[in-house]
């Protein structure tokens, strides 16, 4: 199949471009000017790369031109700002639906694949973003799928799991949890994600579909910590803070500074962050690896001991 990719040079789209190549599919993925040295290109598969930006509308010209399928993947996060997340998620969203109308194979679909799960319970532009995103495509009459993955880790990611098992193998020292620790949060493996979007290649209804993509039941944070922790060797605690001095801290705290983010924070730990994945197992056979399984796995090497990729080698 002739697939168009976005969002290459990330976590997730890296591993994705990988696995469509070994599947045999003919790829064409969009990185933006500069970033060609960031995009790493599967051994021995003819990929096109399509020099462009979402936010420059004009260089998107011919990149769906001829394709049956985009993966869209590309995202801003909210470290990035409330003006990027919109330039990007949404009106990028739009420019690539134009862009599809122009050109794009009769049977184009879109399948969209954000790292956030849209009904959270925490508030989030990022979040709010990609609803809005998701239901540009809805309402585009193209046919769709969405894959909507949680917390997603895996070797290679610089961005959270490199630094949560370097912070956990240190020989000694607190991490402290606001509140009791039992709030349930559900990571998922890279491996997995990329799982569950190749079993829908093969799903017999497959247009107009949402996946919910977590572990296989929710584990509480004290428990995802421990874990990390034994992975990683570390001589770190974890201890807990209970919610009426984590809130007394927050009041202290503004008087001087804006504590949104700390009560963003606080509020995070104090509701449970499980997801409903039924369809994706029921619908495609999909079975994801615990976190105990998964990040045994992933802490098996040294590559998050160094905090860039260059660094690491890479």
């Amino acid at each position: 199949m002739n697939i168009a990719v976005t969002g290459v040079t990330g976590f997730i789209g890296r591993y994705l471009v990988h696995a469509l190549a070994r599947e045999g599919h003919t790829l064409r993925v969009l990185v933006r000017p500069g970033r060609e040295s960031a995009f790493e290109a599967p051994l021995g598969a003819p990929v096109e790369v399509h020099k462009g930006d979402l936010t420059d509308h004009a260089s998107l010209h011919g990149f769906l031109t001829g394709t049956e399928l985009l993966i869209h993947v590309a995202s801003a996060h909210d470290h990035l700002g409330e003006d990027q997340m919109r330039a990007i998620n949404i009106q990028g969203t739009e420019a690539l639906i134009n862009e599809a109308r122009r050109g794009a194979h009769s049977s184009f679909r879109i399948w969209v694949v954000s790292s956030a799960v849209i009904g959270a319970p925490v508030y989030s532009y990022y979040r709010d973003s990609k609803r809005v995103q998701e239901k540009l495509i809805r309402g585009s009459g193209i046919p769709w799928a969405s894959f909507r993955p949680t917390l997603v880790y895996g070797v290679g990611d610089y961005r959270h799991t490199a630094p949560l098992l370097r912070k956990c193998a240190r020989p000694r020292g607190t991490i402290w949890v606001p509140h009791d620790g039992l709030s349930k949060i559900n990571p998922v493996h890279v491996d997995d994600v990329v799982d569950a979007v190749l079993r829908f290649f093969h799903f017999e209804r497959g247009v107009d579909c949402c996946y919910e993509l977590a572990g296989p039941a929710g584990i509480p944070y004290n428990d995802f910590l421990d874990q990390t922790i034994a992975v990683a060797k570390g001589g770190v605690k974890r201890r807990n803070i209970s919610k009426k001095w984590a809130d007394r801290l927050i009041l202290v705290k503004g008087l001087f500074t804006d504590v949104t983010e700390d009560r963003r924070a606080s509020a995070y730990f104090n509701l449970h962050h499980e997801h409903d994945i039924s369809n994706a197992v029921h619908e495609l056979g999909w079975s994801p690896r615990t976190y105990a399984v998964g990040i045994a796995q992933v802490a098996a090497g040294d590559w998050w001991r160094a905090e860039t990729p260059v660094a690491a080698g890479r």
